[in-house]
């Protein structure tokens, strides 16, 4: 290669190094070191900056003595004010020139920076707001079935529906189920119930709260139940990991058995509502305990743990669990302590 060659390639790369720095906003820190890139945001003392070298990374604002951008951004300072226009580097720290004047600051007084056509930081947490605010449907369907034939002669099979209406503020829940087993031809469960449970919050951790739920159950002999409650609750634990609420309230239970026989009375409504998120998983747990004021020893105790193992993104997942319903007073040649183990396939959607 010639050497007038030589130096024309030479010149012709320090051109574009000198372009590319040229384009490149510069943030000088309070050590002397310069960093070249692009701030893309600045927000609760932190900058983010987009460079070659290492993708986006974030530079803690006191360590930051002055910067400059090539391009307008918006710059908000801690009295509230903000301006749209080129930083650049100044005695006091920066200065921000715009089309009708120019604003110097120091460094530690920028509250927020934000590019053109970018929600700043305050419009940002309103849209984030207003998405928690709004109401969204999720569904689920679940579905356990099991037999044998050969030696004997075996089938169980449940299925339920389930459909939540949410926001931050509230949550709507429908519930359909139904179950059913033979055992050589004698039905060990015939079940079915529906029910709907509403709760809102009128403050940070409480809560009001109802519920109403119909079930018919010919393995305990009972033609119609018919539950009703409302009351207060208590978020004793409200994170994003984990959740539990305590309820208190009034209910109202009516019943009607097949040899004619009918229950009606007022009573309590208390419950424990739990769930944990584990990292693969979701484990939910609930406790209620429902005594009538007719006959206080006459209750109803009923608790169900479960655990959910996703098998995929979105759409499907494995749920085990047990359910304990205990009745004080059951009808003749029925036991008190009912205990279901069950696996199902949960189908979910929104």
């Amino acid at each position: 290669m010639h050497t007038s060659s030589f130096r024309k390639l030479i010149g012709l790369l320090t051109g574009v190094l000198l372009v590319g720095t040229a384009c490149a906003d510069r943030i000088e820190l309070v050590d002397g070191s310069v960093v070249l890139g692009k701030v893309v945001s600045a927000e609760a003392g932190k900058f983010n900056v987009e460079t070659d070298f290492a993708g986006t990374i974030v530079i803690a604002q006191q360590k930051i003595r002055t910067f400059t951008t090539t391009e307008a951004v918006h710059v908000q300072l801690a009295g509230g004010s903000t301006v749209l226009g080129t930083v650049q580097a100044a005695d006091a720290g920066i200065a921000v020139v715009a089309n009708d004047g120019q604003m110097s600051a120091g460094t530690a007084t920028v509250a927020a920076l934000w590019r053109p056509g970018a929600d700043s930081p305050e419009t940002r947490l309103l849209k984030e707001e207003v998405a928690k605010a709004q109401r969204k449907w999720a569904y689920e369907a679940a579905v356990a079935i099991n037999g044998r034939t050969g030696a004997s002669e075996k089938f169980a099979g449940a299925v339920g529906l389930k459909a939540t209406l949410e926001s931050a503020q509230d949550k709507l829940i429908f519930v359909i189920q139904a179950e059913k087993a033979e055992d050589n031809g004698v039905e060990t469960a015939n079940r079915q119930l529906a029910g709907a449970d509403y709760s809102s919050f009128f403050s940070a951790s409480n809560v009001w709260y109802a519920r109403t739920s119909v079930e018919k159950d010919s393995i305990k002999a009972l033609d119609l139940r018919s539950s009703t409650a409302f009351g207060l609750g208590r978020k004793l634990i409200k994170k994003e990991q984990q959740d539990l609420e305590l309820r208190f309230g009034l209910s109202y239970l009516y019943e009607t058995y097949a040899n004619g026989s009918k229950f009606d009375s007022p009573g309590l409504d208390v419950a424990f509502i739990h769930s944990y998120k584990f990292e693969n998983g979701l484990m939910n747990n609930s406790l209620s305990y429902t005594p009538t004021f007719k006959d206080f020893a006459n209750y109803r105790l009923r608790h169900e743990t479960t655990y959910e193992l996703p098998l995929t993104a979105s759409l499907w997942k494995l749920r085990t669990g047990i359910i304990n319903d205990y009745t004080s007073i059951p009808q003749p040649g029925v036991e008190r302590l009912d205990t279901l183990y069950f696996t199902s396939l949960i189908l979910n959607w929104k």
